[in-house]
């Protein structure tokens, strides 16, 4: 049987992290039964400086070129569109050869130009969210809509035994989302001045609190998989906005892939993966943060417990074995 040509674009490449995690991940391990073209809009910025800067913006527009070129010339059966936004003729165009739409989004993109994303939503002919209150959201467009998780690789993040020698906090991140971290500095102030012996760990961001032990990781696919085996428990701190509670819980994912326990802002859908209590704290004020922090710091039992519960439910729920296998169904539907 010939096998369906897909083109896939992506708005950035192996270090932007919805791309690769929602995109290329899911479409490396499906070569054996999609034709692919992976096409981004922009590649990894590796330079540095003015030049760095004009190598940049000159590859952006050659990219452009590119993906403008496959959508008028080529001949695919699938284009899989993961948060880019097309414009109108390229999306007349693929509708008048017959190619399957499928726009995929994992966090509220309709805020950045909602004129863009209603025309996103008029063509697509399926939609895959990561959320269902993204899902919810856009119902009233009537779409053939796909909740899949954003997975986690379960067969890479293996579930870490041995606790640190000090009682490590980890959160994986950017420098982007630095802010929602932020939202617990008076938490980690507070721990210190009453003397708690503990460490934060920082993976993709800088971070400087007084008198708080921190430690800063550049962000790296292998420096992700460094940083989960170096914490005890794993945090997501969110805003009470819109934006926040439509984000997917990747964080949380990574987190307990790793057989770590978590602790969490209650909103959005933080309350439907944390079982509070069972593989983890739903943590609102900051003594509710305080309080999961100290509980979680001194019982090491209680945290492998935690952490062993977290483990099954990501690979019941949030691997890429399960969640790949969604996204070939819904395409192949």
């Amino acid at each position: 049987m010939q096998k369906k040509k897909v083109l896939l674009i992506t708005y950035g490449s192996r270090d932007h992290a919805s791309s690769r995690v929602r995109a290329l991940n899911h479409f490396d391990r499906l070569r054996d039964a999609f034709d692919i073209t992976w096409i981004p809009r922009v590649l990894e910025n590796k330079g540095d400086g003015l030049l760095g800067r004009i190598i940049f913006a000159i590859t952006k527009r050659v990219q452009t070129v590119k993906l403008w070129s496959a959508v008028a010339f080529g001949r695919f059966d699938i284009v899989f569109v993961q948060v880019m936004f097309l414009p109108a003729w390229c999306l007349s165009i693929l509708k008048k050869k017959n190619t399957l739409i499928c726009f995929d989004f994992d966090d509220a993109v309709y805020t950045y130009s909602p004129t863009d994303f209603d025309l996103m939503m008029r063509y697509a002919d399926k939609i895959i969210v990561a959320t269902p209150y993204l899902k919810e959201h856009i119902e009233s467009y009537n779409k053939d809509c796909r909740v899949i998780f954003s997975p986690v690789d379960t067969d890479l993040i293996m579930p870490w035994q041995n606790a640190q020698a000090v009682f490590t906090i980890g959160w994986v991140g950017s420098q982007w989302t630095l802010p929602y971290l932020e939202l617990l500095i008076p938490v980690f102030e507070k721990m210190a001045q009453k003397g708690s012996s503990f460490k934060l760990l920082v993976s993709g961001a800088e971070i400087n609190i007084a008198g708080v032990d921190i430690e800063c990781m550049p962000w790296s696919e292998q420096g992700e998989l460094d940083a989960l085996g170096k914490i005890d428990i794993g945090i997501m701190p969110l805003k009470n906005d819109e934006w926040s509670r439509m984000k997917g819980g990747y964080k949380l994912y990574l987190y307990m892939a790793a057989g770590r326990p978590v602790v969490a802002s209650p909103y959005g859908i933080n309350a439907n993966i944390i079982k509070d209590g069972t593989t983890g704290y739903l943590a609102e004020s900051e003594s509710e943060w305080m309080a999961a922090f100290e509980k979680l710091q001194n019982d090491v039992v209680l945290r492998r417990s935690m952490g062993a519960l977290a483990r099954q439910e990501a690979e019941r729920k949030y691997s890429y074995k399960v969640c790949t296998q969604q996204l070939v169904d819904f395409l192949n539907n």
